[in-house]
């Protein structure tokens, strides 16, 4: 048993400031009789009220009222258990936030575009687990497998390419933090996708990739940039562009390594796909994660309660009707004498 709207009970404390107020008016016509008339000649003009009937009569109206604000209240009762199952990929998106993201040869630039491809995606996405990886010189978790799209959507927005102080491109550690985010460590189900430009300065990603699809994690590769490559954006000075250059004062530019890319896709079984400015490729990967092997998340268990309100208010309208029909002179035995003699 559980009631809707719970607060209505309060309403419930009037009754008994009514029932006052009934018998205060009782008393109090009593009273004014009284001043006009002793109590002989009250009785006998009265002898047809009956004082119980009046008692059963204000009895039934507060009886009637209490009912209809308990009607009010929405009682439920008879619980019906029903069970949800939500069922899904997890798919770890992996984000390079090094400075090389900061070139252009991708409009607005390498990141931000990246950065618009994952809210596409997350769009084509249908009930899969999310998580958020990214890196530089060093990965961390930027957001765990979770539901709540627009949770990763939030932990996107405040994304940027100064966030690490570890500056570098080490792919194969943030896919081995990947890895690791999965709570399951087994199935078919798993996929991380990957946002860079392929330039690694840290590590071997393709031994890292090999590791992982022993394990059954499969890797699409999102190449951002061109292969004549650009420069990387500093900032601005004098009025003019400033960007970086190396230790011997050369100007630093960054390619897309695509044969990287493609080899880590390859050995997980995945797939690798070029960023183009229309971003046709995320339909094609939200496709291919569709078609994956699917495990079920969670079974919440949702209550469907029973309305009962139709009880306490029959009851209602019950006393009231009861009250209506009761009238409040008595029936005296020598009202019916010889009414029905001959």
């Amino acid at each position: 048993m559980r009631f809707e709207n719970p607060q209505i009970f309060w309403f419930l404390t009037f009754i008994p400031l009514l029932i006052v107020f009934f018998l205060w008016t009782m008393r109090d016509r009593l009273n004014s009789l009284k001043r006009f008339a002793d109590l002989a000649v009250l009785d006998k003009l009265t002898r047809d009220l009956s004082r119980t009937r009046q008692y059963v009569k204000y009895i039934l109206i507060t009886s009637g009222l209490s009912f209809s604000i308990l009607s009010l209240t929405g009682p439920q009762y008879g619980a019906e258990l029903r069970m949800a199952h939500r069922a899904g990929s997890d798919v770890v998106i992996v984000l390079d936030v090094s400075r090389s993201m900061l070139a252009e040869d991708l409009k607005p630039s390498r990141l931000l575009h990246a950065k618009q491809q994952i809210r596409e995606l997350l769009d084509e996405l249908k009930g899969d687990r999310v998580a958020l990886v990214v890196f530089a010189g060093q990965a961390f978790v930027q957001c765990p497998l979770t539901l709540d799209y627009s949770a990763v959507e939030m932990f996107l927005d405040v994304t940027d390419a100064g966030m690490i102080s570890v500056q570098g491109t080490a792919i194969g550690d943030a896919m081995r933090l990947a890895g690791d985010t999965f709570d399951d460590k087994d199935g078919q189900h798993r996929v991380i996708v990957l946002f860079t430009d392929g330039e690694e300065h840290v590590g071997n990603p393709i031994t890292v990739a090999k590791e992982l699809a022993e394990v059954g994690i499969k890797i699409f590769a999102v190449g951002l940039g061109t292969n004549d490559g650009e420069l990387i954006p500093k900032g601005e000075v004098g009025g003019g562009r400033s960007y970086h250059k190396d230790k011997g004062g050369n100007y630093v530019k960054t390619r897309l390594d695509e044969k990287t890319l493609d080899t880590i896709s390859s050995v997980t079984n995945g797939d690798y796909f070029r960023s183009t400015q229309k971003g046709n490729e995320l339909s094609r990967i939200s496709e291919q994660i569709s078609n994956m092997d699917q495990r079920e998340f969670a079974a919440s268990s949702a209550v469907n309660y029973q309305e009962r309100f139709q009880i306490p208010l029959f009851f209602g309208i019950l006393f009231f009707l009861s009250e209506a029909f009761l009238g409040d002179r008595r029936v005296i035995s020598s009202d019916w004498k010889g009414r029905f003699e001959n």
